[in-house]
């Protein structure tokens, strides 16, 4: 029985608006991975780069801030920051959370991990599409169409499991 449960997390995303969700689905023997993607887009990479000092010190200095700010571990250990809210919170025996920090599309990871598988749900934050669905149905139950309805912040997919 597929065990797994991605999140993948956007910048700016708090992980304590998806904890709640977490916590009514985590079962004992399931494994929670975070999917948090490396931070580095081209253009703010080559910014950051183009270093404009007076002094060859001051370059060097600058430099060596640069590449600890794009390092791999670094941006590891911020990832395992970001999640050690989910860790206190969704603290379990039988739960185990992991975090990937990726570099590739979010649909590319997702796929090799449904590959194998042993993924149970997708948890994705419900996006501005959403948004503009739960802005047209409250229009429509103020004219008295229907009923109110609410949406859910999050989003639970189940992958495809070829049956």
């Amino acid at each position: 029985m597929p065990n797994q449960i991605l999140v993948p997390m956007k910048r700016g995303e708090r992980m304590e608006e998806i904890i709640p969700y977490l916590k009514q689905i985590v079962r004992e023997g399931m494994r929670v991975v975070f999917l948090i993607p490396y931070p580095v887009k081209l253009w703010v990479y080559l910014r950051d780069h183009w270093v404009a000092t007076e002094s060859v010190r001051e370059a060097v200095l600058s430099g060596g801030k640069i590449m600890d700010q794009y390092s791999w571990e670094v941006q590891r250990e911020l990832a395992e920051q970001k999640i050690s809210l989910a860790r206190q919170i969704l603290q379990n025996p039988g739960v185990e959370l992991a975090v990937d920090v990726y570099t590739r599309s979010l649909r590319r990871v997702i796929e090799d991990y449904t590959a194998t598988g042993d993924v149970y749900l997708i948890m994705m934050r419900a996006r501005s599409g959403l948004r503009i669905i739960k802005s047209l149905c409250e229009t429509m139950a103020l004219f008295g169409f229907f009923r109110q309805s609410t949406l859910p912040p999050v989003l639970l997919l189940r992958p495809d499991q070829g049956t």
